[in-house]
């Protein structure tokens, strides 16, 4: 019984912890997307003589 226990809470926590590194991952890829995509945007938009 109490291991059956511990492994269910490993696998919980292993399954907690790779759901936070995954949301990381994109909060990081989101964030550089943006860095590199909005000069691009705003260069296009001053570009038209707005």
């Amino acid at each position: 019984m109490r291991t059956g226990l511990m492994i269910v809470m490993m696998m919980f926590f292993a399954a907690l912890a790779l759901d936070i590194a995954t949301f990381a991952v994109g909060l990081v890829g989101f964030v550089l997307a943006d860095r590199a995509i909005y000069p691009l945007l705003r260069g296009w938009a001053g570009g038209r003589g707005a």
